[in-house]
């Protein structure tokens, strides 16, 4: 099993045995496990010649034999229709899925299957540098001669190459959880962690950019495109959507805003117009609420309809004609309710609420004290506008201890 290192730079010979040139790359795709090397690249004459992988007998650290006589007439110039494994994936930074993290390529794994050589693994270790450096001996002096392997598997190289030449960008990513997303954009720079996210489906990526630390998330949304920014944004909850745009610069915030559906836009900026540090800057203004004059069975139809997030249903609210809040009920009190029972018959009248202009230690104590997984926020005339959870005021909420615990840990 050589490493990429191992082979680049040795001769490539005829079948009997006659140097030709040298081998200088190896091209693949990557759309498959395991991709097999589908040409390779060798120097003769001070020129590059793409030789397919079918005039190959083998390529090993004494040196790459081919099939036939080295014809240059037979053989075009390397394109850029595949992926480069020197040129493009060494020294490049990619991801590891398994280990949710950044690796620098310091070498690449290939190994014989049959009658092909495929990519195997990276070796991102300090010994795969020092073997490309011909330090191999240095490292195996300081017991650093048996490096831990990232299986390819594990492996995504979207951000190594450019999105345009790979064919299925951050595959792997896009699988992975969103609290892991955000782990890897937050060991990157602004602009590689915007590429990431535009490669996403919007949901995943707006998932990924509520999981970032308040200052990478407005560094991230300020390098992303400003359509696909947008597009991210329709997709978040108005209240983190507000959190993030009240901390980039007005200029952009105003921009992104102009280009997002009018009614999400709308939604937005009323939340924007409180004091952030208030109920109502903390608030989620989609919240499900139905009539007293509702039926269970048409209130879980429209439960159905709607198919919420699990983070935005902890209570149903209960509203008069006039938006007035005068009932709240759980889910449970909705499913053993009777079909055809009104919600005024099923709610309950006890409510406890906040006002807009409440301060959040006011509400953090609120939750704590009723040990709410959320509670309503009203106007001066008591109509609904909108729920904090518990999760929005985590950081007054939690024990002290937990303040410091990355964020994915708490849930």
């Amino acid at each position: 099993m050589p490493f990429l290192s191992q082979i680049l730079g040795r001769p490539v010979l005829d079948p009997d045995g006659t140097r030709v040139g040298t081998l200088r790359d190896l091209l693949v795709l990557t759309e498959v496990p395991y991709p097999p090397i589908r040409a390779v690249v060798v120097r003769s004459a001070r020129r590059l010649y793409d030789v397919p992988w079918g005039d190959v007998r083998s390529v090993t650290p004494r040196g790459t034999v081919l099939r036939r006589p080295f014809d240059p007439g037979a053989y075009r110039e390397p394109g850029k229709d595949l992926i480069w494994l020197a040129q493009d994936v060494l020294d490049k930074q990619i991801v590891d899925t398994h280990g949710v993290r950044l690796v620098r390529v310091n070498d690449l794994v290939v190994t014989p299957m049959n009658d092909d050589l495929r990519l195997a693994g990276v070796d991102g270790s300090t010994a795969g540098l020092l073997r490309r450096l011909g330090l191999e001996w240095l490292a195996r002096l300081f017991g650093q001669g048996r490096p831990r392997l990232i299986d390819w598997e594990e492996v995504d190289i979207g951000p190594a190459v450019e999105e345009v030449r790979l064919k299925v960008p951050f595959d792997r990513v896009r699988r992975m959880r969103s609290a892991d997303i955000a782990a890897v954009i937050s060991q990157m720079s602004a602009g590689e962690g915007a590429d990431v996210l535009e490669a996403l489906q919007d949901k995943t990526a707006a998932r990924a950019l509520a999981e970032l630390s308040e200052d990478h998330q407005a560094a991230v949304l300020s390098a992303m495109e400003p359509e696909e920014a947008a597009d991210v944004l329709e997709e978040m909850p108005p209240d983190d959507a507000a959190d993030v745009l009240g901390d980039v610069e007005k200029e952009r915030a105003e921009e992104l805003m102009s280009l997002m559906e009018p009614q999400a836009a709308q939604e937005v900026r009323s939340l924007l117009a409180y004091p952030e540090d208030t109920a109502g800057g903390l608030m989620n203004s989609r919240v499900i609420v139905v009539q007293e004059t509702d039926t269970a069975d048409e209130v879980i139809a429209k439960l159905r309809s709607i198919a919420p997030p699990e983070d935005e249903i902890y209570y149903l609210y209960v509203v008069d004609d006039a938006g007035r809040l005068s009932g709240v009920l759980s889910l449970r009190d909705l499913i053993v309710g009777q079909p055809n029972e009104r919600m005024a018959a099923i709610m309950r009248r006890d409510i406890k609420y906040v006002r807009l202009d409440d301060s959040q230690e006011e509400v953090a104590s609120m939750l704590v004290r009723y040990d709410f997984l959320a509670i309503p926020v009203v106007d001066e005339e008591k109509r609904l506008k909108g729920v904090v959870t518990v999760n929005d005021v985590v950081d007054l909420v939690a024990p002290r201890a937990w303040r410091n615990l990355p964020r994915r840990m708490l849930g």
